[in-house]
């Protein structure tokens, strides 16, 4: 491991965030890089290679057709692009002024969440219209139907995202939120980047739905858009307009298609037991160590994937440092351990197990019991706030090439 990061003075890095984009977002599977190599030295139709993906991903999916796009968030922006043009070109080729078009995005406020960057801020780059429902911290049936009341005319589409991200916001359930629509005919586009059970939200009645390519799938940066036929032929039509920002290389379109492939013929039973060993080393080491004002259990995965997490809490009173601190100095460790953190402000924190390498599990328990004793002999910053820790990221863009 270490080779490649010092012949390029690069910090190492151990990830037990799951697949987060700062990091890398995933290991990239052999198969993958293999579709990627054999596609470099050739030229292709474009048009029939983004058909050949269809063909073959929307099959696994249980949909009509399905497009590569740059990135999901890219997918995003196009997706509700193509809401307000259909297929009339002169509307692809005006955005992003929506001027006269119907231009109005419905959106639980709780799912304008941010993944890395916002995604109002992603829905607003097509030129739409933000149409919030509900309140802080929820939404009901009753806040959403009264919106598409005094709107209907104007809403082009609607939008669920489902995502950590927004775990914590008491949103209406999915299955009602495409009933409600469907009833007022209005198209739903799913985000759900980092899910894993794609074909389920097809099952469920889904227009569109957004997955990424890299993230569970290991396959080289890409998002996935599947869903209706006539809904995916008009997102590929953003790519005369504003979707060429957004473009996809062909060596990342066929990487996906065997990325996907490769994804619904994994063994689930070698995965399940390998992360099941990393999380009964974790409690076992943990129990041993016994740290003063660290408790800690095994968590499911909010939004259903097949995945379980070691969540760890501390209790800054019997610790005496608190659990910014110690997030903070296992990432600028040497190797730097980036933990899951979205939640940190609940005084908790995660390790994911899915993109461990052989052996990194020991690694982190022992860097961990280093922090952890710097802590406490006050060697390291024990005191770092929530509000130091989470300008820790802006700073840190800020501060790029410095």
């Amino acid at each position: 491991m270490k080779n490649f990061y010092n012949k390029n003075n690069l910090t190492p890095v151990i990830n037990v965030s799951g697949f987060m984009t700062k990091i890398g977002a995933s290991i990239t599977n052999k198969k993958s890089i293999k579709a990627a190599n054999d596609i470099f030295e050739y030229f292709v139709n474009i048009d029939e290679l983004q058909a050949l993906a269809s063909q073959r991903i929307s099959k696994l999916l249980k949909t009509e057709a399905a497009v590569i796009t740059a990135s999901a968030a890219g997918g995003l922006t196009e997706s509700v692009a193509s809401m307000m043009t259909g297929k009339d070109l002169k509307k692809v080729f005006k955005l992003p002024d929506t001027n006269n078009m119907v231009n109005k995005v419905l959106i639980q406020r709780g799912h304008l969440t941010n993944y890395g960057a916002e995604v109002e801020q992603g829905i607003k780059l097509s030129g739409a219209k933000i149409l919030k429902c509900g309140f802080k911290k929820f939404c009901t049936i009753e806040n959403i139907e009264k919106t598409i009341s005094k709107n209907k005319k104007q809403i082009a589409c609607a939008m669920y995202v489902v995502s950590h991200h927004c775990s914590d916001y008491d949103s209406l359930e999915l299955n009602s939120f495409i009933k409600i629509c469907k009833k007022n005919k209005i198209p739903v586009i799913i985000d759900a980047a980092s899910e894993e059970y794609m074909e389920d939200f097809f099952k469920i009645g889904a227009d569109v739905a957004i997955f990424s390519a890299h993230k569970f799938m290991g396959s080289l940066t890409a998002g996935i858009i599947a869903g209706k036929k006539k809904f995916i032929k008009n997102i590929y039509l953003q790519n005369l307009g504003i979707g060429r920002g957004m473009k996809v290389g062909k060596e990342s379109i066929y990487s996906a298609i065997i990325g996907v492939e490769n994804w619904y013929n994994r063994n689930w039973d070698l995965e399940i037991n390998n992360q099941n060993n990393i999380l009964q080393y974790w409690l076992k080491f943990l129990s041993k160590e016994k740290f003063k004002g660290i408790s800690f259990e095994v968590v499911a995965d909010p939004t259903g994937n097949k995945i379980n997490r070691l969540r760890i809490y501390v209790d800054s009173k019997k610790s005496q440092y608190t659990i910014q601190s110690l997030a903070f100095h296992l990432e600028k460790n040497d190797p730097a351990i980036f933990v899951r953190d979205d939640l940190i402000h609940f005084n908790h924190f995660e390790l994911d197990t899915c993109n461990l390498k052989k052996g990194q599990e020991k690694i982190v328990m022992l860097e961990f019991k280093k922090i952890i004793n710097n802590l406490i002999l006050k060697k390291i910053k024990s005191n770092i706030s929530l509000d130091e820790y989470l300008a820790k990221s802006k700073k840190e863009w800020l501060g790029w090439l410095d």
